[in-house]
This record gives structure tokens, C-alpha cells and sequence, in this order.
């Protein structure tokens, strides 16, 4: 090897030395709330300056590491349905390796159709045919199409105010027992809903959503330059007006009543009739639909809340019908009372 070539290779490997050494890692065990290993689960580190996302996977041993994170402060969080964890402020110093095991809160009923193989399912990429945008006849993105359950690859940040905080506590320490599935009430404040596909149906004046697994079902989102009503009243779903820029069909929705969760943030949580709901709709290609969902209420965040998903086109999947059955109650038991 020639002397020129030896100094590059040193050059190189003082260079990756370097990078390696300006650099942390954050490592631990997830577990449950019971102490018991949890494989599979997503973990992923924002950068509170930059915002970049790392992410990793729990190993079968539970074991996760996130590795050559620039020196900063980091939040932690766990973007799945079902499994709750979020920590602020983690410090990543250069060179060092940041002990933090995770115990996660299960939200689910941790049975049939509820466990953690299902909301794990939801966070798993679908495949997807290779192609395209679609675009309508006037050269809009066409968002038509059916759509798997959305899954979260941002959680943002979500500070709220200490009565909302005290509400979350709650709701964690009791497992959602008070949650709206329950009751057969509406459970999702954005546009998609998390449970079963959602098909939209794009016309130059109306946007569409029917979801399978969520009431009433259905989503309107007026295209035809119409504002919201003077006097909009509180619904579960609010009012909804969307306008394009340029290739992003931007939706505005107001008019919500405070009845609901913000299920699409960790914690179930709560919001007041000040809550404002700006959605991001775009379509890179065939297979995806990518929404920047901005949740704005002074009356319980510090800043808006922002998270990010990605729907997978359900290729030979259809809209079924969901039926559920008012606080299920046991009628063999109501009788003769």
C-alpha cells in the first residue's frame, strides 16, 4: 500500500474515531407495567434541537439501544397504540452511554382483538404497490382509495396544562376503564381512524372518509371555498373545510365539543371547545398517504401538539359494516330486575 493511500485510510478512521466520540447512545430493557418483557416494542428519540428521529425495535429479550445520537437532549417515547411511554429531557452527553430502562403503561384489554399483537399490527408497514401519485382531471393529487389504519412515525410533543396533566394521570392509572370505545362513542379527533381502513373519496367539491371501525363513520371535508359557520355548534367531529397548496390538501376543523380524547396523543388526552385540528394531507406516491396532524387548543396545550402518520393503500380491502351495541350491556341479567 502506498504511503498516500495509508494516510487516507488513517484520515478516514481518525474521522470516523471522531464522529463515534462526539456521539452518544441510550440503552435499557422495556418492560410492562408488571415487570414482563416486551419484544417488538417501537422506541424512538427526538432531538429536542434538531428534531431528528432515531429509532430502534426491542429485541426478544426486551434489549433496545439507540445508537450515535449527537450530544443533547432527547424525549423518549414509544409511538403505539396500546402502549404508552413518553420521558422529556433525556441528556445525551458525547462519549457516554445513558442507562434508561422503559416501562411502558398497556392500554389495551390485553385480549382477543385488544392485545398487543394487534396494536402492534398496527404500527407494521404494509406492502404497497410501486407507482405514481394518482391525480384527478384538474392535476389535484387524488387521495381516493381504501387505507389501512394509520401508523404514528412522529409522536411530536405534547406539553399540556396541569389540569390535563392530572386528567392523563388518571386515565393511565386506571387503564382508560372511562374510554370512549367502551361506550361507543366517538374516539378519534383527527380525520382517519385507527381502527379498521378508512376509504376516501375525492370530487373537486368534497372530500369523503368512511371509516370502518368508528362512529358515525363518515367525515366530510367541503372543497368548494365554503368558511365554517358563524356559529358552528360543539360536535363530537366539528366542521371541516380543506383548500389546496400546491400538492398538500390542507384541512382545517373546528367546532368540537370537549366530550372526546385525544386519542391520537399518548394518555388519552383531553381537550376543551377551543381545540383547533389542522390536517396535512399528502400523497408522494401510490402506495402512501402522509398526514401532518396539528392539534391547537390554549386551553390545554402550552404550544400545539403535532404528530405525523402514514396510511399503506389496502389493496382488495373494502369498507365493512361495524356495529356497536351501547355500553354492551348484558340483557340476560337486565331482565326481571
Amino acid at each position: 500500500m502506498r504511503l498516500s493511500q495509508i494516510a487516507i485510510c488513517l484520515f478516514i478512521s481518525t474521522l470516523a474515531a471522531f464522529a463515534q466520540g462526539d456521539s452518544g447512545s441510550i440503552t435499557g430493557v422495556v418492560t410492562d407495567q408488571d415487570g414482563a418483557i416486551v419484544s417488538g416494542a417501537q422506541i424512538q428519540a427526538k432531538n429536542l434541537k434538531t428534531g431528528t428521529l432515531y429509532k430502534t425495535v426491542s429485541s426478544a429479550t426486551g434489549d433496545y439501544t439507540l445508537e450515535r445520537l449527537p450530544a443533547g437532549s432527547y424525549e423518549l417515547a414509544n409511538p403505539v397504540l396500546g402502549l404508552t411511554y413518553r420521558r422529556e429531557n433525556v441528556v445525551v452527553q458525547a462519549a457516554q452511554t445513558v442507562r434508561l430502562d422503559i416501562r411502558v403503561v398497556d392500554n389495551s384489554l390485553n385480549t382477543l382483538g385488544e392485545d398487543r399483537a394487534f396494536f402492534a399490527g398496527l404500527a407494521s408497514p404494509h406492502a404497497t404497490p410501486d407507482g405514481p401519485t394518482p391525480r384527478t382531471p384538474d392535476g389535484k393529487p387524488d387521495l381516493s382509495g381504501v387505507w389501512w389504519e394509520p401508523r404514528v412515525v412522529d409522536l411530536g410533543e405534547a406539553t399540556v396544562l396541569p389540569w390535563a396533566a392530572a386528567i392523563m394521570k388518571e386515565r393511565a392509572a386506571n387503564l382508560g376503564k372511562d374510554g370512549l370505545r367502551a361506550r361507543c362513542l366517538p374516539t378519534v379527533t383527527a380525520l382517519l381512524g385507527h381502527f379498521g381502513v378508512n376509504r376516501l373519496v375525492q370530487t373537486p367539491a368534497l372530500l369523503v372518509i368512511l371509516t370502518e371501525a368508528d362512529v358515525p363513520g363518515y367525515r366530510e371535508i367541503f372543497l368548494d371555498g365554503r368558511g365554517h359557520p358563524k356559529d358552528v355548534d360543539p360536535t363530537w367531529t366539528g366542521h371541516s373545510t380543506g383548500k389546496w397548496e400546491e400538492d398538500t390538501l390542507v384541512v382545517d376543523t373546528i367546532g368540537f365539543n370537549d366530550k372526546s380524547w385525544l386519542s391520537d396523543l399518548p394518555s388519552a388526552t383531553p381537550h376543551t371547545e377551543m381545540l383547533h385540528v389542522t390536517s396535512r394531507f399528502r400523497r408522494p406516491n401510490l402506495g402512501h398517504l402522509e398526514t401532518e396532524i396539528t392539534f391547537d387548543d390554549p386551553g390545554t396545550f402550552t404550544k400545539p401538539a403535532k404528530i405525523k402518520i402514514i396510511s399503506d393503500l389496502a389493496q382488495n380491502e373494502d369498507v365493512h359494516e361495524w356495529i356497536c351495541n351501547e355500553n354492551n350491556q348484558d340483557v340476560e341479567h337486565l331482565v326481571g330486575k
